[in-house]
């Protein structure tokens, strides 16, 4: 009976968030109506103390009894309205999330605009019973990004769910909060293989010619620098002339192309085929080859690189079977 209560109760809940709180693309301004403000541990004892105060008074005819337990609630009230007005107009958008691998932690960039000249503090974001995000100190006419973390347990796009705002400041007498849903989604990669076994000798023979993978035997030219190139493959007198820094490229001839086939790994499940595809795919961008992927009737043709890794680990994250 209770659970049954319980669970109906969560679903109003939920469908009242919803309904007060939808989902919104670009920026997020928090108007009054989407505010609430409740007394903290501490402004309940705050409370307490300042109608003890009062009663004192009232038993005594203690005319400085009333006059703290009126100076109490009167810093108790410009509290309320500054806690109140701390998270009052300030603007929230998501920026894009970096792709991750299941099990990491996605970080959502969210962006806290202050359009007032006044400083706003303590204010803290929180995705369910997540680790809290803390923003110390917002400057007037400024903005700051704050990372938030979300754990992710399977491969797909993955959307920012409803997150709150809540702000103590100042002293700690109040607890005013919001929730925030903005458009933000995350792509996540399938969870390599730990410890999969070496990339597969065979593949699809070429049409005869030579296939040119990365390699280290001759020389092909250059490319600008990427991040995460090595510091050796820079040809420093051709940077000088050109003003940009640009990398020596190598390539070695192959007479076989190597293909990474979902249909060749019949004795895994679909995720565990997946995972190792990653796994491999990893490989073959670590060691330079040149590979290509086939999911059933998708194929990407081979190549190397960082945008042809993302394209492959998107198409293995977006696979439907």
């Amino acid at each position: 009976m209770w659970a049954n209560l319980k669970a109906a109760l969560l679903a109003y809940w939920q469908r009242f968030l919803s309904r007060q709180h939808p989902a919104q693309a670009g920026r997020l301004i928090i108007r009054h109506q989407r505010l609430y403000i409740l007394p903290s541990v501490y402004g309940v004892g705050y409370g307490l103390v300042a109608l003890t105060m009062l009663v004192g008074a009232l038993n005594y005819q203690l005319s400085l009894g009333f006059f703290f337990c009126f100076l109490l609630l009167g810093i108790a009230h410009a509290i309320l309205l500054r806690s109140y007005a701390n998270l009052l107009g300030m603007a929230i958008s998501a920026g894009e999330a970096q792709a991750v691998f299941a099990g990491e932690d996605a970080l959502f960039p969210i962006l806290l605009h202050n359009d007032k000249t006044q400083p706003r503090l303590g204010i803290t974001l929180q995705l369910g019973q997540g680790e809290p995000v803390q923003c110390e100190l917002l400057a007037g006419q400024s903005h700051q990004q704050l990372l938030l973390p979300l754990a992710t347990h399977q491969r797909g796009w993955l959307s920012l769910p409803r997150f709150t705002i809540a702000s103590s400041a100042p002293l700690g007498l109040f607890r005013c909060w919001t929730y925030a849903e903005v458009a933000s989604q995350v792509l996540v990669y399938p969870q390599p293989e730990e410890n999969p076994p070496p990339l597969p000798v065979g593949g699809q023979q070429g049409d005869g010619q030579q296939l040119v993978a990365a390699g280290q035997d001759d020389f092909a030219g250059l490319r600008s620098f990427q991040r995460g190139d090595a510091l050796h493959d820079i040809a420093w007198k051709q940077s000088a002339r050109s003003n940009e820094l640009l990398i020596r490229q190598y390539q070695s001839p192959q007479s076989e192309q190597l293909w990474l086939s979902l249909s060749a790994l019949t004795q895994l499940p679909l995720e565990g085929r997946l995972s190792r595809l990653c796994a491999w795919a990893m490989q073959a961008h670590a060691a330079g080859r040149s590979y290509g992927l086939e999911l059933g009737s998708q194929q990407i043709p081979p190549g190397h690189g960082h945008a042809h890794l993302h394209q492959c680990l998107r198409a293995l994250a977006e696979y439907a079977g």
